[in-house]
């Protein structure tokens, strides 16, 4: 049966990460950590072939996707669809200003997340809804390919429910990625995940940057 190999990065440490601010579509820079986060696993994933590299349009993860482009010698195709889940009110904010202001939206989000909503944002449902359908797409076009996709932690988070079986209302169940993690899923022709290889970020060392439990 042909099938599609996945192979999903997470951004490397952006200046969001860095601050502690929930960036959304906020469109912030890696910093030089995130860089060399990136760097390093442009090489770990000398061991995986790659046909094709897609990436969120925005900054934080294109900037990963270039390091990564650069040693396969390939191009970026753009996906704004793989974006971050959109935050609406809490867009760039500082989390512990969240968690004062937004007290009971984000405690939502904090213990129970499949159920939650940024408020005036995306709610993760919502955010399941557009990001499974696109990796199908992406997987259909391109059978019997290898393709990355730098993206982000919420947009993983759901790729990974899948992969695993469980519901979106089962997010709360599987934690978060790290930065410049890589986590390996195959997509068949029936449109069925299966988990290959999930948050691998041990090749980062002492650069390694994991989100904090209150995000």
């Amino acid at each position: 049966m042909a099938k599609c190999r996945l192979i999903l990065v997470r951004h490397g440490e952006s200046e969001g990460n860095r601050d502690r601010r929930f960036l959304g579509h906020t469109d912030l820079p890696l910093t030089e950590r995130g860089h060399l986060q990136a760097e390093k696993t442009a090489e770990f994933l000398d061991k995986y072939p790659v046909d094709l590299i897609y990436s969120s349009d925005l900054r934080r993860a294109f900037q990963t996707g270039e390091h990564i482009a650069s040693r396969k010698g390939l191009s970026i195709i753009e996906d704004p669809v793989m974006r971050e889940i959109y935050a609406g009110e809490w867009e760039g904010k500082e989390v512990k200003l969240l968690e004062k202001e937004y007290d009971k939206d984000y405690s939502v989000w904090k213990n129970n997340i499949g159920l939650s909503r940024c408020t005036g944002g995306e709610s993760f449902k919502e955010l399941y809804a557009r990001i499974i359908p696109e990796l199908t797409r992406i997987a259909n076009e391109n059978q019997g390919l290898s393709v990355c996709i730098t993206t982000h932690a919420t947009p993983i988070r759901c790729a990974r429910l899948k992969a695993f079986g469980f519901p979106f209302e089962r997010a709360c169940e599987i934690g978060w990625t790290a930065n410049a993690s890589v986590t390996v899923i195959d997509i068949d022709e029936e449109n069925n995940f299966t988990m290959i290889e999930d948050n691998l970020y041990l090749h980062l060392g002492e650069l390694s940057t994991v989100l904090p439990k209150n995000i």
